[in-house]
């Protein structure tokens, strides 16, 4: 497994982080909807340890709430010096201060931790009463952050964004103020230059950011999915070049590559996907210009393809396409 470490930070990071917004289900005993499947949790989280996968990345939203919980079970059977866990303040829809303390304190509980490695104000990136002052800075819950993270409950703070270009570089701005330990973004060969909906590209935002160094957790690389369910012709295309890697290895490289990303977020549900990806960065061959620049030939080939710009996390349902 390829570690990343950026001093003066101690943590030697996997290159590969765990996703834990897509955990395996099964149907509920009830009838009425899904149960996270806990026994396939506890076997993927510890395939990935065993493996060398320390980082991983929950929500108080994820699987309807569920995921925290689960990630907490499954982690609690390991040394706690054998991950990092990442969580995030989700308060979308509800910016009182009492809310947000209520939910990092049940984060806590819930993740069965003394302390968070990695925790993010999240996704960051609308205007005004739902943006950063609304959220974070106008009812006091960042200078909660920021006492929590001096006093060692928080290790590292830091935000995710999704959103427009003036609430990323007005966030940005106010780390000389805040010292933001890092900043996750959605980074993949498709968006590196042809983001679409409400993304921006992603060669801006991680410039922008390395341009502070600080580091960089990605989210996204396959683009929900969709960089690996292509059309026949480019899935053709990525085989001829690399017939003995999977058509996602070529995304997971491109991920991995830029000199400051800590970790790339996969959100693997099945066994096959964590072994896959656990391949392409044990160790990391990072990409060459030659390869980019055929990156780059085949995400403009895919814009003639457009699909609905869904990345499955659910936020929106019931789903407004179906």
């Amino acid at each position: 497994m390829t570690y990343r470490n950026f001093p003066p930070y101690e943590d030697k990071v996997s290159l590969l982080g765990y996703g834990c917004m897509r955990w395996p289900t099964l149907p509920a005993p009830d009838g009425t909807g899904n149960v996270i499947d806990q026994e396939e949790v506890n076997r993927l989280v510890d395939y990935a340890i065993e493996h060398g996968v320390n980082y991983f990345d929950t929500a108080p939203v994820y699987v309807q709430g569920w995921s925290e919980t689960s990630t907490g079970i499954a982690l609690k059977r390991h040394p706690r010096e054998k991950f990092f866990v990442a969580t995030k303040m989700s308060n979308f829809s509800n910016s009182d201060y009492d809310f947000g303390v209520k939910m990092y304190h049940n984060s806590l509980k819930k993740l069965q931790v003394d302390y968070i490695d990695y925790y993010l104000l999240h996704m960051l990136g609308a205007p005004g009463k739902k943006g950063l002052e609304g959220r974070f800075l106008d009812n006091g819950l960042l200078d909660f952050l920021l006492k929590e993270r001096e006093a060692g409950r928080i290790r590292h703070l830091g935000w995710s964004f999704h959103g427009i270009k003036e609430e990323f570089d007005k966030a940005l701005a106010l780390h000389d103020k805040y010292h933001w330990d890092f900043i996750q973004i959605q980074l993949n060969y498709s968006d590196w230059k042809h983001a679409s909906g409400n993304n921006i590209n992603a060669d801006y935002l991680y410039s922008e950011i390395a341009k502070k160094d600080i580091p960089v957790v990605v989210m996204e690389p396959l683009l929900g999915g969709r960089l690996s369910n292509i059309p026949e012709h480019i899935f053709t295309r990525l085989k001829e070049r690399n017939p003995e890697g999977s058509v996602a290895s070529w995304a997971f490289r491109f991920a991995g590559s830029p000199e400051k990303v800590l970790t790339v977020l996969s959100g693997m549900t099945y066994m096959e996907h964590l072994q896959d990806n656990i391949r392409t960065y044990s160790p990391l061959v990072p990409l060459t210009q030659e390869e980019k620049d055929f990156l780059e030939e085949t995400a403009q080939l895919m814009l003639r393809y457009p699909t609905v710009p869904c990345n499955d996390c659910k936020y929106c349902m019931p789903c407004l396409y179906k």
